[in-house]
């Protein structure tokens, strides 16, 4: 089959550089051309690995309307290669023509060679982007997303009858036609089949990168093996946006089954929700195996009277821009003073394959940023139960209960909350403002907790799960001297000036005694420095990087620094692999993927143990896994030591399979997921990481058969290390409910309490200290493919 795809609404290099690069020449000398007599250049859209992609006015054709060119150029003038890649250019060219024929694809117009270079030319469609109309926060009805399925699913049913997939099935590639509101498929290209035949010809691996885009590409595609059922997970992953207002990377990830968890955002018909989680299964064999199959199923759905209603306009698209990043925006609440004291309580797709084969008017080249949130508008990013943060938790009796809050109808919230719960028990918001709102106008002790919400929904909930199990506890049991404790959720979406706002919003109320958080090395040293001008101590469950030790007087953490387990997977490389020579891969943009390289170097450097012979940045626009890790092999890397950060999970996937089991694989905690052991499969076997003593003994504790009863399933690691955090708090409390008491305590050499499994005490630079285990990944007993084993020597 035909694995077809232009990538140049993804593209991340900067043109200029991929063009020097490639060996191309510069795209400014190429506008105005004039090429086979007949489509002048008149603007560039994007660059690649053999090519660039043009807009073009056809100038023999009345009133010289636009298409879009695109340029294969490839550097060896080896005459077998040549003929090679102009039977594929004219192969798959004719495959393209057959694909323009559906109304709803862009057309083929013309293709053709010149001066041993190739170029295809294609239809020009004006209009814009679905992504335009999927805003964050914004629902569409039920009627809308099944017309939209069927829509699209017709599209792909005649792609997929000409064996093409597709690959990069996602909204900014789905456009609404201005001239008659259908939505045409585009990003389609003749280019990835030349391409990688002409690399294996050439030795360029430089373009192998596997094409999808986070958060619409299904796991085998993340490996390079993309199906007919690839596409059809990311048109699900499409509906479910479209349903929940929610972008697929803010929805939490079922920790068994890897599959996203959503219907708790919205009331959907049961027949619909089926389909949509079977279009989504995270497994390719679990899916409609084509996008026949997913059309069938909704054939049988009830149309509603809505369904033939209008798509959204530009007008409608424009006029709902103005909303936050929150998947729930907040609306105006009066908050009523007596019942909350909390004055705040009043929010790879690498460029792999390059080259548009259509574009729109209205589209730019850069997908869109996060929202930044103003210092005016902080407040929507707090909660002490007047509004839900969390996203994919919205219940209509969990939103009722938030609205009785916000007006000081605590009774009323406490009975919905009660039910809610019962609905979701997994939930931690809703038991932490259950907790709450059952306090009254009693008096109460207030920490917060500050998480990733938005960016990283499925290991904030883990925090939330450990900081609400431990509240729970306390106040059952009479609470702090008999004060209840009173905890507020903060979300800063792993932003550094966002972390800074919200640690200064605490700052500034008095009635916050203490913060769990932050979700990331880079926002709790960004927000350190506020805590410490406000004298408000923040521990950190998570934050793991070295620059923590000592940062402020006012920093803790129950996480170990990065220098523990980068010595411990030093030893293991030297004195168990009996290997000196290794190559990291990390995140040059974050403080723990950094810090975690710097101490493994450290690790080997000092005592002559080995070396770091490269350092290879996962961030890099131009990054190649299959290349990397190639050089680095060619350079006499012994082992691959992997320290990326949650952003890259993604390439650090793509480096695993790229390796294929040739060099050991040694890994820091970000690893340490069921995630990693279903999409890694055997390419992961072997593999050893550096967890936390107590990760490997969380199934065998009391703590863990507590945290079954109370959240209907297991927790991991950060539940752990949240309520440990808590614990601190609540014990620090106990001995001086004032700011400045609760740091002395803090900071005495004879503090301490008991965590979930082990003791919580900190050291002078505010580090716990603690042990670690060695964990390796092998085959499983039990049905599981593999799992994570815990080693014999923990030293």
């Amino acid at each position: 089959m035909f694995l077809l795809n232009f990538h140049a609404s993804s593209l991340i290099l900067p043109l200029d550089i991929a063009l020097q690069s490639s060996g191309l020449p510069s795209t400014g000398a190429m506008l105005g051309r004039l090429l086979s007599s007949r489509y002048r250049i008149v603007r560039v859209l994007g660059s690649g690995g053999f090519g660039h992609t043009y807009v073009t006015q056809d100038t023999q054709r009345p009133g010289n309307p636009l298409c879009v060119l695109k340029h294969l150029s490839f550097a060896s003038h080896n005459p077998a290669i040549l003929q090679q890649a102009r039977r594929m250019f004219l192969s798959e060219a004719e495959t393209l023509e057959k694909l323009g024929e559906h109304d709803q694809i862009p057309r083929l117009l013309a293709y053709f060679e010149e001066d041993k270079e190739f170029y295809l030319v294609q239809e020009f469609i004006e209009g814009h982007p679905l992504s335009d109309e999927l805003l964050p926060g914004k629902k569409l009805s039920e009627a809308q997303v099944i017309l939209l399925l069927k829509d699209v699913l017709g599209i792909l049913n005649f792609v997929h009858a000409q064996n093409v997939i597709h690959r990069d099935i996602k909204p900014e590639n789905l456009i609404r036609r201005d001239r008659d509101q259908k939505l045409v498929l585009i990003d389609f290209g003749a280019v990835k089949t030349i391409e990688h035949t002409i690399a294996e010809a050439t030795g360029t691996t430089e373009i192998s990168m596997p094409v999808y885009t986070s958060g619409y590409g299904a796991s085998e595609q993340c490996l390079g093996k993309p199906r007919f059922s690839s596409d059809v997970y990311a048109l699900g992953v499409i509906g479910i946006q479209a349903l929940t207002g929610a972008r697929p990377v803010q929805l939490p990830q079922d920790p068994n089954t890897c599959e996203l968890v959503w219907q708790d955002l919205v009331e959907v018909q049961p027949e619909l929700a089926t389909v949509l989680e079977k279009m989504t299964k995270f497994h390719f064999n679990q899916r409609y195996q084509t996008a026949d199959e997913a059309l069938e199923a909704l054939q049988h759905l009830q149309e509603t009277e809505n369904q033939t209603q209008a798509p959204l306009s530009r007008f409608d698209a424009v006029r709902g821009a103005n909303v936050r990043a929150a998947i729930v925006p907040p609306r105006p609440r009066f908050l009523a003073g007596a019942a909350m004291p909390l004055k705040i309580a009043t929010s790879i797709g690498a460029a792999a394959s390059l080259a548009l084969a259509t574009w729109t008017v209205t589209r730019t080249l850069t997908p869109k940023a996060l929202p930044i949130v103003s210092p005016s508008s902080i407040q929507t990013q707090i909660s002490v139960g007047e509004k839900i943060l969390t996203p994919g938790t919205v219940l209509p009796l969990k939103q009722e209960a938030t609205d009785q809050i916000a007006v000081g109808n605590l009774k009323q919230a406490v009975t919905l909350l009660e039910k809610a719960r019962r609905a979701n028990v997994a939930d931690p918001e809703t038991l932490i403002y259950l907790n709450n709102a059952r306090i009254g106008q009693q008096k109460s002790y207030t920490v917060a907790v500050v998480v990733p919400l938005s960016t990283q929904p499925g290991s904030s909930a883990e925090v939330l799960q450990g900081v609400a199990q431990a509240q729970n506890q306390v106040n059952q049991t009479g609470g702090i001297n008999g004060v209840q404790l009173k905890v507020a959720i903060a979300t800063d979406n792993s932003e550094p000036e966002i972390a800074k706002q919200v640690a200064k919003a605490f700052v500034d109320d008095a009635t916050v005694l203490g913060v769990i958080g932050h979700g990331t090395s880079d926002t709790t040293l960004a927000a350190g420095t506020i805590y410490q001008s406000g004298e408000l101590v923040v521990i950190s469950p998570v934050s793991s990087a070295v620059a923590l030790s000592g940062f402020s007087p006012y920093v803790f953490r129950t996480m170990p620094s990065d220098q523990l387990p980068a010595k411990q997977l030093g030893n293991y490389m030297v004195t168990q692999l009996k290997k000196r020579k290794a190559v990291v891969f990390f995140n040059s943009a974050s403080a723990y993927s950094n810090s975690l390289k710097d101490e493994f170097s450290k690790a080997l450097f000092y005592g002559d143990r080995g070396q770091v012979i490269d350092a290879i940045d996962l961030s890099k626009p131009d990054f190649n896994p299959v290349e990397s890790v190639d050089q680095a092999i060619k350079k006499g890397a012994q082992v691959i030591m992997l320290a990326p950060n949650n952003e890259f999970f993604d390439r650090t996937l793509l480096v695993i399979n790229a390796n294929q089991n040739r060099l050991p694989l040694l890994a820091g905690d970000a690893l340490y997921s069921p995630k990693t052991l279903q999409i890694g499969g055997k390419t992961i076997a072997g593999m050893v990481l550096a967890v936390p003593s107590y990760q490997a003994e969380i199934s065998k504790s009391a703590f863990q058969k507590q945290a079954k009863t109370l959240w209907g399933s297991p927790v991991r690691w950060r539940t752990v290390l949240a309520y440990d955090a808590t614990e601190a708090l609540i014990g620090a409390l106990q001995r001086t409910p004032t700011r400045n008491g609760i740091r002395r305590s803090l900071a005495s050499p004879d503090f301490a309490v008991m965590g979930a499994i082990h003791q919580v005490k900190f050291s002078e630079s505010g580090d716990r200290p603690i042990d670690l285990e060695l964990v390796k990944v092998t085959a499983a007993r039990s049905g599981k493919q593999y799992e994570f084993k815990a080693l014999s020597n923990k030293k």
